[in-house]
C-alpha cells in the first residue's frame, strides 16, 4: 500500500482522528508540522518539495510523495463548465483532497491545475464539519443530489490512509436524499465492500486499453486489476458505471478498443458509461516538450490537435475575463469516428446510458447522441445540455 515520503500536518487538525489514522498508517514516514496552509508554509517544510530541480516537472513529480493534512475548509461546491460550448452538466463536489492521487499518469489535467502553485497532495480532516456542509446544501431541496468527490482527487487510491469512503458511504446510506459519486483507476476497495451503502454511492472505474493504461497511467493499477476490482464492487451491491477515456487512437486502435469493450462487458455491466477522446487543455499544448514523461507520442499527437472552438472571452467565478478555446484535440469528424466506433461496439452488449465528455453539441448530434437526455456517469438522473 503507498505512503508518502513526508507529511506536514497543519497544527489546527493534529489530534483530528483522520490525522491519528494517517499517522499509525505510516511508521516511520518524516512529519512536519505548519502553523499557516499558505502554499509557501506547506512548500518551505516540506524538503522533498525544496530538494527538487527547479523545473515545473520535477516539482509536479516531487509533490506527489507529500502528503498536506489540512482542515475541511470549503470542501462542497458546484462544479460548473465556464465556455458553454463544451457540454458537461454542472454538478456538486466534495472535495475530500485536492491534487488527492499518487498516480502519475502523463495526461492528468490535475497535473497543470496545481502545477507550481500547489504541488502537493492535500487530504481534508474534520469530517463532522464536511457532513453539516454537505447537510446545508441536501437542506436546500427534495430531489436527489449527487456529490462528486472524484474531480480533484481519486475517490480511492488515499482510501487506507484517509477512509473517507468508510466514514462517508454509510453516512451518505442514511440521508433521505444525498448519493455519493466516485470515480477511480484505483483497486483499493477492500476497505468499502462491507459497508451499508443502500445503493447511494455509485463507484465509477476510468478504464483503458491494456496497453495504454501501462504506458501513459504511470503507477495506476493494470486494466484488469480495475476490472477486477470493480466486479467486486458491483459483487458488493454498489451501482458500477464506466469510464472510457480518454481513448488515444495510435495504430490499431480498433481492435485493441474492441478488445477492452469486450472485456467490460465480460466482468460488469455499467448502467452507463461517458467516452472521451485525447485531449488537452491549453498549457499542455504550450509546454508539450517538456511537461510528459512517457516519451515522444503524446508530443506527437498534440502537434496535429487544434483547439476545440474560436476564441471567446469568458468570466471565471471571481469575475475576471479570459478567453476560452476548448481544449485542444483532434477535429471533430476524427472524434465522431473514434466515438460511433466506441458506441457500435458498446451496442453489441448493453443498452446502457452513454454519454460524451466534455464535447461540442455538435460532436454530440453527428454521433447520434441526445443532449436532453445527457445521462453522464457523474449525474444520479438525466439532465437537459441543449
Amino acid at each position: 500500500m503507498w505512503k508518502p515520503e513526508e507529511i506536514i500536518i497543519n497544527e489546527q487538525v493534529k489530534d483530528d482522528p483522520v490525522t491519528q489514522d494517517l499517522l499509525n498508517q505510516c511508521p516511520g514516514v518524516p512529519v512536519r508540522h505548519v502553523d499557516s496552509g499558505t502554499q509557501e508554509a506547506i512548500k518551505q517544510a516540506s524538503n522533498c518539495l525544496k530538494n527538487a530541480n527547479s523545473d515545473m516537472l520535477s516539482t509536479i513529480l516531487a509533490g506527489k510523495k507529500v502528503v498536506y493534512v489540512a482542515p475541511a475548509g470549503s470542501a462542497v461546491d458546484v462544479f460548473m463548465m465556464p465556455d458553454s460550448r463544451m457540454k458537461c452538466p454542472e454538478f456538486d463536489k466534495i472535495t475530500f483532497a485536492s491534487n488527492g492521487c499518487y498516480f502519475q499518469c502523463d495526461w492528468c489535467y490535475l497535473k497543470l491545475t496545481y502545477r507550481a502553485a500547489r504541488p502537493f497532495i492535500m487530504i481534508r480532516t474534520q469530517y463532522d464539519l464536511i457532513k453539516k456542509q454537505i447537510l446545508k446544501r441536501l437542506n436546500q431541496t427534495n430531489d436527489p443530489v449527487m456529490f462528486n468527490c472524484g474531480e480533484m482527487a481519486d475517490s480511492l487510491a488515499l482510501e487506507h490512509l484517509t477512509n473517507t469512503g468508510r466514514e462517508f458511504i454509510p453516512w451518505f446510506g442514511q440521508t433521505k436524499n444525498g448519493y455519493l459519486y466516485m470515480l477511480t483507476k484505483s483497486d483499493n476497495v477492500d476497505n468499502i465492500l462491507n459497508l451499508k451503502h443502500n445503493g447511494h454511492t455509485y463507484v465509477t472505474w476510468s478504464m483503458n486499453n491494456a496497453h495504454v493504461s501501462r504506458k501513459y497511467e504511470v503507477g495506476a493499477p493494470t486494466f484488469e486489476r480495475r476490472l477486477n476490482a470493480a466486479h467486486r464492487v458491483q459483487q458488493a451491491g454498489y451501482p458500477v458505471r464506466i469510464r472510457l477515456d480518454p481513448i488515444v487512437p495510435f495504430d490499431g486502435w480498433q481492435d485493441a478498443y474492441a478488445e477492452t469493450i469486450d472485456r467490460i462487458f465480460e466482468t460488469v455491466n455499467p448502467d452507463r458509461i461517458t467516452l472521451g477522446t485525447l485531449r488537452f487543455e491549453r498549457q499542455f499544448y504550450n509546454m508539450r516538450h517538456s511537461i510528459f514523461t512517457t516519451g515522444p507520442d503524446l508530443p506527437n499527437f498534440l502537434e496535429e490537435m487544434t483547439p476545440m472552438f474560436p476564441p471567446m472571452k469568458v468570466k471565471d467565478k471571481k469575475g475576471k475575463e479570459k478567453t476560452k478555446v476548448g481544449k485542444y484535440s483532434f477535429s471533430a469528424s476524427k472524434r465522431v469516428k473514434i466515438f460511433k466506433f466506441a458506441i457500435d461496439r458498446i451496442r453489441q452488449h448493453s443498452d446502457c446510458k452513454i454519454a460524451l465528455c466534455k464535447e461540442s453539441a455538435d460532436v454530440w448530434n453527428q454521433v447520434g447522441l441526445d443532449l436532453s437526455k445527457c445521462g453522464c456517469v457523474c449525474q444520479y438522473d438525466t439532465v437537459d445540455m441543449t
